[in-house]
């Protein structure tokens, strides 16, 4: 009996040990999963700040001051300044607020305003590696937070008054070779620094230093290199904003396929997994054309699978990433969206649209065609945008077709346009045949390229089929 009772004492030992493993795992993933969000959105709102500065070459140093800005409200700071190595020699690319660590005697007035502020900075301010503080902090190319910076050593140099309450600084490195530094000077009242904020500052890092490459590109290649630096910057981006595969479920099969107009795509699609039982499809367009597009579509991306994360209904995730874009793009800048939230417990799809084609589906050998009202993303003010949704009830055999207008809106030689109907035409034509769902996607993506050889305009498509 006894023998009984202490083997039955260790399995229940065993047992909660288990237990505490398994949701020590499962807090870690799920910390995971929220930096990489996180991390996601951070990036679409620096890929925003750096198009800005696509169009010319003299807006690149503004760029370099919004970036400064954009870190410091994420980590909390009083003052950015961004660093950039020249030669062996450290010198201000952009700065945030009244930056109190310059190694020259200037210090202006906050009064005086942060752009005459900035001047004097990047006029005079010039480091070599090991000297100063900044340049002590290049030597070592390693992170630094100080959270008593007022009675730190390091800082011994500087006037008393001058001294910040709080400091951190990180490397910026390129190819294993230091390219720069980003300093942080913090105040209690706005926030304590930690290395919770150290991190996310060592992530701007990366961010800051793909813009100071094409900065650099931008200085020193003719305007066709320039053209060059900016297409494998794009390309390389493009390849994060695709899903790597389609989700495999046992009652529906997803089939996407996209072509690009040129060089990158303004159109993207993406899988989002809201619970075992529910995942929101989504295809999209972004005004445009090329490099700009393709940053819109990966900050469109960034929002939406961050507002994934908390999702309610399909309307409210719309408005979130239409206040985002808003708030984050330019006035011209816009984009549209098409949403189905799969259910496979119940057999059913939601379809939302913002300012986006129609979805267009093959059922009972009919087509029919659905479109909801919906504005195009970052258009109007929360207020003033409308989502509506329907919902169907997946059937057997039932094909969804969404897709970017440019298949419907493909031209001839004539100037006719290819058009819904003949979407529709081929659609009901090839689901008859019948034909597997990545066969359909062929035989469209063929006909819109037969009727417009010459391809306009960025075509994507995703198949729904109901098994």
């Amino acid at each position: 009996m006894d023998t009984t009772h202490i083997t039955l004492s260790i399995l229940s030992l065993i047992f909660l040990i288990t237990i505490l493993v398994l949701a020590v795992a499962w807090r870690k993933n799920r910390d995971k999963f929220n930096d990489a969000l996180r991390q996601k959105v951070e990036i679409g709102n620096f890929l925003e700040l750096f198009s800005r500065s696509l169009r010319h070459g003299d807006e690149l140093t503004e760029s370099m001051h919004l970036a400064a800005q954009y870190i410091a409200a994420l980590i909390e700071a009083k003052s950015i300044c961004i660093y950039r190595l020249r030669q062996g020699e450290l010198t201000i690319a952009g700065v945030s607020g009244c930056y109190p660590l310059s190694q020259n005697t200037i210090m202006l007035d906050e009064a005086e305003g942060e752009d005459a502020f900035r001047r004097a900075l990047q006029e005079e301010e010039e480091i070599k590696v090991g000297e100063g503080f900044i340049g002590r902090v290049a030597a070592k190319r390693g992170s630094l937070l100080l959270a008593d910076a007022m009675h730190d050593e390091q800082l011994s140099e500087f006037p008393m008054e001058r001294l910040p309450e709080q400091v951190m600084a990180v490397p910026i490195i390129r190819n294993d070779e230091l390219s720069g530094i980003i300093c942080a000077v913090g105040s209690t009242m706005l926030g304590r620094f930690n290395h919770e904020k150290l991190a996310q500052l060592q992530f701007a890092a990366v961010q800051v230093r793909l813009m100071l490459d094409l900065a650099e590109s931008y200085s020193a290649r003719s305007e066709q290199q320039r053209l060059n630096q900016e297409l494998a910057f794009a390309r390389q981006l493009q390849s994060g904003l695709l899903p790597d595969a389609v989700p495999s479920w046992d009652q529906i099969a997803i089939h996407a396929r996209t072509n690009s107009a040129k060089e990158v795509n303004g159109d993207f699609y993406d899988f989002v997994r809201i619970d075992d039982d529910r995942i929101l499809v989504v295809v999209g367009d972004a005004c445009g054309k090329g490099v700009p597009a393709c940053l819109l579509a990966s900050m469109a991306r960034s929002f939406l699978r961050a507002g994934a994360e908390h999702f309610t209904t399909l309307e409210a995730l719309l408005r979130e990433v239409n206040r985002n874009l808003y708030r984050d793009s330019d006035a011209e800048r816009f984009v549209t969206l098409g949403c189905c939230l799969l259910d496979r417990k119940h057999s059913l799809m939601e379809f939302a649209r913002a300012g986006h084609t129609e979805i267009v589906y093959f059922i009972h050998h009919h087509i029919r065609r659905v479109c909801p009202d919906g504005t195009g993303l970052g258009i109007l003010p929360d207020e003033f945008a409308t989502f509506d949704t329907i919902s169907l009830e997946m059937q057997p055999g039932m094909s969804l077709l969404l897709y970017s207008d440019g298949l419907t809106e493909a031209l001839n030689f004539d100037g006719e346009e290819f058009g819904v109907k003949r979407l529709s035409d081929e659609l009901e034509r090839l689901c008859e045949a019948p034909l597997a769902p990545e066969e359909v996607l062929d035989g469209i993506f063929e006909r819109v390229q037969d009727f417009e050889p010459d391809q306009h305009d960025d075509r994507t498509a995703i198949l729904i089929r109901s098994r």
